[in-house]
């Protein structure tokens, strides 16, 4: 028949020890983040505000080559957007819109149709959007220092702003 291992005092007071160490480690750090956010300048950020989708040049190339650019939300899975070049520079003629309607599952998304020159909905294939995306959420979009800024909070802030840079900022389109 085998024979137990029991625990011996020390090896109790050890765990009794370690236990203690952990809840004085935690209680530090509820009573820090309590301190810190009772302050009053604490601000909680669960996003960037804008989104920096590349080089103006670059994309408008890309999407003259092979369409509109979808960018996936990876990061919380509900935020994909559409990106369009509908101008004759690189400066001008950006929309950026959401990739669905409101309320419509993920799967839900529009795709473009090069022979058609329109966006279709894979949802529901009675319904497209044009070019520009119009009847589905627009984005304010603004070429800084030669950059696609797309503004993805200004519904949520109610209003549109264009992040400070030391180089030159265009605003494209708004709310």
């Amino acid at each position: 028949m085998p024979v137990g291992r029991t625990t011996t005092r020390s090896e109790v007071r050890a765990i009794a020890m370690v236990a203690a160490a952990l809840l004085v480690i935690v209680g530090g750090i509820a009573l820090f983040l309590n301190v810190v956010a009772s302050r009053g300048d604490v601000q909680i950020r669960l996003g960037d505000d804008y989104f920096n989708a590349g080089d103006a040049a670059d994309i408008a190339d890309d999407i003259r080559d092979r369409g509109p650019v979808l960018f996936s939300d990876l990061a919380g899975g509900s935020r994909d957007i559409v990106v369009n070049h509908l101008g004759d520079t690189a400066d001008e003629g950006w929309v950026a819109f959401e990739a669905r309607r409101a309320g419509d599952p993920r799967d839900c998304q529009v795709s473009w149709n090069a022979e058609r020159s329109l966006f279709e909905y894979s949802c529901d294939d009675t319904v497209t959007f044009p070019p520009d995306g119009t009847g589905l959420e627009q984005l304010s979009v603004a070429i800084t220092d030669g950059r696609i800024v797309v503004d993805i909070n200004a519904a949520q802030r109610g209003s549109t702003t264009v992040p400070e840079t030391s180089g030159s900022t265009i605003v494209i389109s708004g709310k």
